[in-house]
């Protein structure tokens, strides 16, 4: 005995059927990307890992052969040469050498006890000096001026 169903609209129903077979085909298929992808994000975290180690092992070698310098050197190197710096700085602001005091202190008694008309013609001379640096300052400007009007070519 044979029991026959009729479907209504079985073109419907086949279409349907099948697009359900198409999604479930890429449903595994995007499974098995993604478990492709997870294989391969793991080989890459390996590997990571594993250059990330070799690089840490390169840097201590590296480490051992430089120089051993000591903490208190380094500090001290540091030190001495920002104050070499700030020496320079200071000097360069004030137009002048920095001096230690007590070597002023010894220039200033040896100018107190000289006689004041030899310190007159002292600064009669450094004036001259300095009238003479301002004209050659001058001069040089004005040749440079001139450089400008009439390049060489």
């Amino acid at each position: 005995m044979s029991v026959h169903a009729k479907i209504d609209e079985p073109l419907e129903l086949r279409k349907e059927i099948m697009e359900c077979a198409v999604i479930s085909t890429d449903a595994i298929n995007s499974e098995d990307n993604l478990k492709e992808l997870n294989k391969q994000k793991k080989k890459l975290k390996t590997q990571l890992k594993n250059n990330l180690a070799d690089l840490k092992k390169s840097i201590k070698q590296f480490e051992k052969l430089l120089p051993v310098i000591p903490q208190e050197e380094k500090m001290r190197a540091k030190r001495e040469e920002l104050r070499i710096l700030m020496q320079n700085e200071m000097a360069e602001e004030m137009g002048g050498q920095i001096k230690p005091v007590n070597q002023i202190k010894r220039e200033l008694d040896k100018i107190k006890g000289r006689d004041p008309k030899i310190l007159k013609k002292k600064a009669a001379n450094l004036s001259e000096r300095e009238d003479l640096r301002r004209n050659l300052d001058d001069i040089r400007g004005r040749l440079s001026k001139l450089k400008n009007l009439f390049p060489e070519e």
